[in-house]
């Protein structure tokens, strides 16, 4: 199955992040060290760890550009580029500046479930099986693998809990085991974090 092409960037604070940042476009993109992983242009999943406060952030970038070693005081690198008004980006640029709060930046942990989850992918919906949640993403237990960087909805219901609406990418697909996809939250509506909240502390507590 064809998709982006997965690409890491462990760092060990938002200083080295915004270090990283360049201005291009509408939100610029980050540099990485190394050869490109893929041509120029093509998309890449990127998954951005940094060590303290450990965070993970995961999005959807384009190789923008790429710099060949010339000299011994030039390393090889690149760039990638990320998306116009993308939430996952505006959290990591954020998180750079600092911009977040103690909440936003701690680890995400996950939370072990097996809700039923309804996935809606071009108005189309099915129903599939939540194993784990958190702030910035979930896995879903499916038998029908996504493309990586499709976005989707995920309606999940918890008993006396509200609905939520999830807005998400897929991040990463597992084929073999236990099949299913990563999800990256790209939505930051305030009223479903707040509901996601509520289904997290149940979830922790039950």
């Amino acid at each position: 199955m064809s998709g982006p092409t997965p690409v890491t960037l462990e760092v060990a604070s938002p200083f080295d992040v915004l270090n990283r940042c360049y201005p291009n476009g509408k939100q610029g993109g980050i540099t990485l060290d190394g050869t490109p992983p893929a041509p120029l242009g093509e998309q890449v999943a990127l998954t951005v760890r940094v060590e303290h406060p450990a965070r993970v952030f995961t999005l959807i970038g384009q190789l923008a550009w790429a710099r060949h070693r010339g000299s011994r005081s030039l390393k090889e690198c690149f760039g990638v580029d990320f998306p116009a008004d993308d939430a996952a980006a505006r959290r990591l640029l954020k998180f750079a500046r600092q911009e977040l709060g103690p909440e936003a930046t701690r680890a995400e942990v996950r939370v072990h479930t097996n809700l039923p989850v309804k996935v809606v992918v071009g108005g189309l919906a099915h129903t599939e099986r939540l194993v784990d949640l958190s702030h910035g993403g979930a896995f879903v237990r499916a038998d029908e693998l996504l493309e990586v960087g499709v976005e989707l909805e995920l309606h999940v219901r918890a008993s006396m809990l509200q609905a939520i609406h999830l807005k998400g990418r897929v991040a990463w697909v597992r084929s073999t085991g236990l099949t299913g996809f990563g999800i990256v939250f790209i939505d930051d509506d305030a009223t479903q974090r707040e509901r996601l909240d509520k289904l997290l502390l149940k979830l922790g507590s039950s």
